[in-house]
């Protein structure tokens, strides 16, 4: 009689604690990455005794109830909110993000909800740093997995390489021309083209480039062009070795494709390099050493009254003298060797310029790879001289029947500051900086156990393997799982379900309630027996 009690108690236990799992799920049903637990119940031996009768065997078992044995956790896809944060990711598939706390500790966690901290580390709502393998410049996991951190700016990066890429084409219908190339006289070239390329401190600098259709040898030819090239509206010279050439000569074959036999650096020259001119014979008028070619002079700086100014001044081919911005300060008269600076005509007689230029025209050339063309070009930068020196790839220029294209491609760029952050699908993170380049960064690394019932809930979305010698099996994002950037998943938690649940634990322990009323009307009856 008394054991019915105690068995009407372990199963009001029973269906108490599945209650609290049922109350439990249905308060996390807003919780981001929540995953559903499910009561597991487990009966109670109270008497359990086995006889035999003819050799068969007789079974009497009283049961003591129930109990809830364990809990069993529901890893099912939670569904996808749309957020529009960048920053919040949201697993589609297996696997758990890996956040790290200060101690060092690892946590797993499927609430992607991830922000920059002022140092650039991507953390949760707790702090906790996220983890992932750093890329190097070319996109590579670099080293071992680590926090994952976005730099806040980009260093500037010197153009080193500058390719000519398709559809870029020279009309092959314009007329040649016989003058000899100035930048200044707009009939010396057929076409020009300009774009930005930048110094190691991320200074912009104009580079042009000028196509000049000839007539080799007087032989009616076609199919050559002279390419030449100016920084900041000085020309720079093709190099080889050490000498010095005043343009690349391109021959196309009959197909309109680049002869790569036939290319050379055309027309041997010298460079004068920090040629000091002064004007102690005529006040502002300087003489140089060498008859300089059109568009070549480029004056670094100039002293007055022991004073030494840094300037960047350069000929414009045309006979003017003029400045970064294009003010005109001087002028030249090439056949004279003679450069005038007004500024200059202070009746002191004992100024002086810095000079490098181009001189001496010969009619030597040199085969050279188009592939590997080298323009040596220079820059004045407070103070100190930037080499601007650039390897250019003209293979896949055409000579054809259709109008002047020109698309070039150069791996230079200033500073940029990050304007943005964006995850791929396969847990590559990108930062968008000011600059206009998009680096990828990082990516994500998604771990997974081959048991996930050893994950023990930690609270704030966080699980823990039972023990510490359970090691998960971890690989970039986009394996196992895709991760959708600007989502969040949701609780697992199916409403309806843990209603009809909550109605049949609460009828279950009503019933059980009711077997300790009968218990006791019954021994109540007994109690009465003896009345």
């Amino acid at each position: 009689m008394i054991q019915s009690f105690y068995t009407a108690s372990a199963g009001l236990g029973a269906n108490r604690d599945w209650l609290s799992i049922i109350s439990d799920n249905i308060a996390n049903v807003n919780t981001v990455g929540f995953k559903a637990e499910r009561a597991n119940f487990e009966d109670l031996i109270s008497m359990s005794l086995t006889t035999f009768a003819n050799g068969a065997p007789k079974n009497y078992e009283v049961g003591g109830g129930a109990f809830v044995g364990s809990t069993t956790k529901d890893f099912s896809q939670g569904a996808l909110m749309n957020t529009n944060t960048p920053t919040d990711l949201a697993l589609d598939g297996e696997g758990f993000f890996m956040v790290q706390d200060s101690t060092g500790l690892t946590y797993y966690t499927r609430a992607g909800q991830f922000r920059t901290n002022a140092d650039g580390d991507l953390i949760n709502l707790n702090g906790m740093k996220l983890l992932g393998w750093m890329l190097d410049e070319n996109g590579n996991i670099s080293g071992a997995i680590q926090s994952i951190r976005i730099p806040n700016s980009m260093p500037p990066s010197e153009t080193t390489k500058i390719t000519f890429k398709e559809p870029t084409n020279l009309d092959s219908r314009v007329e040649v021309i016989s003058e000899p190339f100035s930048p200044g006289d707009s009939t010396t070239f057929n076409y020009v083209n300009s774009f930005t390329i930048y110094d190691s401190l991320g200074n912009p600098h104009t580079v042009s480039y000028y196509f000049q259709k000839v007539d080799v040898d007087n032989t009616n030819a076609t199919s050559t062009w002279n390419v030449f090239k100016t920084i900041d509206g000085t020309l720079v010279p093709v190099k080889v070795g050490d000498t010095y050439y005043k343009s690349v000569q391109l021959v196309f074959k009959s197909d309109g494709t680049l002869d790569v036999n036939s290319v050379k650096a055309d027309t041997q020259i010298s460079l004068a390099q920090n040629e000091t001119a002064t004007d102690d014979t005529t006040d502002g008028y300087f003489t140089l050493d060498n008859v300089p070619t059109k568009g070549s002079i480029h004056i670094k700086s100039y002293t007055t009254k022991s004073v030494d100014y840094i300037v960047n001044w350069h000929d414009d081919g045309a006979g003017n003298i003029v400045d970064e911005n294009g003010n005109v300060v001087g002028s030249v008269d090439y056949d004279n060797k003679e450069i005038y600076i007004p500024l200059l005509e202070n009746t002191l007689n004992s100024d002086s310029i810095t000079v490098d230029y181009l001189y001496d025209e010969k009619t030597g050339s040199t085969e050279v790879d188009p592939t590997e063309v080298v323009f040596a070009g220079y820059d004045p930068n407070n103070g100190a001289e930037i080499p601007l020196t650039t390897t250019e790839n003209f293979k896949e220029v055409k000579q054809v029947a259709s109008d002047f294209i020109f698309y070039a491609e150069q791996d230079g760029y200033a500073k940029g500051d990050l304007i943005s952050t964006a995850v791929s699908e396969d847990g590559v993170v990108k930062g968008v900086y000011s600059n206009g380049q998009i680096r990828d960064l990082a990516r994500i690394a998604i771990a997974t156990f081959k048991d996930k019932e050893i994950l023990v809930r930690k609270g704030s979305n966080l699980y823990l393997p039972n023990s510490q010698t359970y090691t998960p099996i971890i690989v970039p994002g986009g394996v196992i799982s895709k991760i959708r950037s600007g989502f969040l998943e949701l609780s697992n938690v199916d409403i309806s379900t843990e209603f009809i649940n909550l109605i049949s634990a609460q009828r279950a322990y009503q019933a059980n309630a009711r077997t300790v009323t009968t218990s006791d009307q019954v021994l109540q009856e007994a109690m009465n027996m003896k009345r």
